[in-house]
């Protein structure tokens, strides 16, 4: 097999609803996990801190297998790796402090953001769901609420197993949203140029239709993102600010445990 360089536009293109579907499938199977089978499965007992994670691990296990098997297929059509199709091209230190610099200002943009998101939870049908658990709430203080308002249902101190639930869970999210919406998807919209990381940002952000209440602060994030992998053509720092991030949350659930 030939490991050339892997040429964006060599992919088979997208067209608009080709893009669109693309979105929507995985978008629709989200949904449909999260407002239809969550909320039974919390109505039937199981508290939404241990139903959520664990939905979340079966979908997102799946998207990241689905994934693997696209980049896979196409890495060997075009003669080349999958390291190379799944946009995992290493970066220079240079470019990873540019990078990272910018992806840390998109944090920076989506902290100030997050208080709209607070307001959008007032708003007439993007009010956050009961069955949902608290982390997904802008609203929620978790370091100043109560634990029996947190965790209705479920002691969450002392419930160490809880830690590699989420962490499982944080880590197919970083798989999926990498390998899926940004290795395979953004390399196929290469036709519109400039164009191609807005769409990619913005029709990312609405796959998460299940909590549009956290479009504010979803919004800038993915668009940064995609821009970062755009311009580098690689996911690396997309991946490693994903890390930090997801980090800090599992760091804040350990802190919740053992308070």
């Amino acid at each position: 097999m030939s490991h050339d360089k892997f040429i964006w536009q060599n992919t088979k293109q997208f067209s608009i609803i080709q893009i669109i579907l693309a979105f929507i499938i995985p978008s629709t199977i989200a949904f449909t996990g999260f407002r239809f089978v969550l909320p039974k499965l919390v109505k039937d007992g199981i508290p939404s801190i241990i139903a959520w994670p664990a939905i979340a691990s079966v979908m997102l296990f799946g998207f990241v297998v689905v994934a693997i098997f696209l980049l896979k297929k196409e890495a060997k059509e075009l003669g080349i790796s999958f390291k190379e199709r799944a946009c995992l091209k290493n970066l220079t230190l240079k470019q990873w402090v540019l990078y990272l610099g910018i992806l840390i200002l998109g944090m920076i943009v989506t902290l100030i953001f997050s208080k709209v998101s607070i307001l959008f939870t007032q708003v007439p049908g993007l009010s956050v769901p009961e069955y949902f658990p608290f982390f997904l709430n802008p609203a929620i203080d978790p370091i100043n609420t109560d634990a029996s308002i947190l965790t209705p249902g479920f002691v969450l101190k002392g419930a160490t197993w809880m830690i590699p639930l989420i962490g499982i869970t944080l880590f197919l999210n970083i798989l999926t949203e990498e390998l899926y919406f940004r290795a395979w998807l953004l390399p196929k919209l290469n036709n519109y140029g400039k164009l191609s990381w807005v769409i990619n940002g913005i029709l990312f952000t609405f796959y998460h239709s299940f909590q549009l209440w956290l479009v504010p602060q979803i919004l800038p994030i993915s668009l940064f993102i995609a821009f970062v992998v755009y311009k580098s053509q690689s996911i690396w720092p997309a991946f490693a600010i994903h890390i930090i991030v997801n980090t800090m949350t599992v760091l804040g659930m350990i802190m919740l445990i053992f308070s």
